[in-house]
């Protein structure tokens, strides 16, 4: 939570420096600033955490602020970015679903004259004003490190391990695999590891997460000794699978 809270406060930064570049003082003390969150189901943070958070700091700073939430859809996300700069946005706030969807409400907000920031997941090619978010790949390190503890505790030696990866259009799930991989990538190509399967999950869904997991364990005959999921969601997936299959406290 304090990583989050300092996540927070970065981004009032940005918006306080994006609202210099108003041609007006009063223009800002008009308008708003606009957030638009991803969704709710690839992972319950950007409602119980993000949206409160976010909420207080501005209410705090003063400033009036409009946050709603995609759903993960991505015509959503363009409409609720259409009625913000509508309604008089100076600053818009983008989780982005995908860089793609995300590049175009930036290009639209530019040319408004409205400043853009990327929170959380950087929208490649985009060209948001500023990019608050945590170290990514020093994350998955960490994750990394943790799988790598985990196993050594348990004295496995010859680990049979899956990648349960992040979305493929999330820059961020990129990040937390090169991190994670960084760490267990030698042990794999020592033979100390055997990484059975790597496979990417769309969108973060945690129940296409689950199926594919499914999939990797029949892969690997029910002999898994871990996996590396990407974020909480994938990981509380893989554990359903494994408590259907008896296997939890055993993979």
């Amino acid at each position: 939570m304090t990583k989050r809270r300092i996540a927070i406060t970065a981004v009032l930064a940005a918006v306080a420096i994006a609202l210099t570049g108003c041609s007006k003082a009063d223009e800002a003390a008009e308008g708003f600033v606009g957030v638009i969150l991803p969704d709710a189901a690839s992972s319950n943070r950007w409602e119980t955490a993000d949206r409160g958070f976010l909420q207080a700091a501005f209410d705090a700073a003063g400033v009036k602020v409009d946050i709603q939430n995609a759903n993960g859809d991505k015509a959503a996300f363009a409409t609720i970015a259409d009625q913000m700069l509508t309604a008089g946005a100076k600053v818009l706030i983008l989780v982005n679903l995908d860089s793609d969807s995300a590049k175009a409400v930036q290009d639209k907000a530019a040319a408004q004259g409205v400043k853009t920031i990327d929170y959380d997941r950087l929208t490649l090619n985009g060209s948001a004003s500023f990019y608050v978010s945590f170290d990514n790949q020093a994350v998955g390190v960490i994750q990394g490190e943790g799988i790598k503890a985990c196993l050594d505790a348990a004295g496995k030696t010859n680990a049979r391990i899956v990648y349960l990866n992040g979305s493929p259009t999330d820059n961020n799930a990129t990040l937390f695999k090169a991190g994670y991989d960084s760490v267990l990538r030698p042990l794999i190509d020592s033979k100390n590891y055997t990484l059975v399967d790597d496979t990417a999950v769309p969108d973060w869904d945690n129940a296409k997460g689950g199926v594919i997991f499914e999939q990797q364990l029949s892969k690997a005959g029910g002999k898994l000794d871990a996996v590396v999921s990407a974020n909480e969601g994938l990981g509380l997936a893989a554990v359903a699978v494994l408590k259907k299959n008896k296997l939890n406290g055993k993979v």
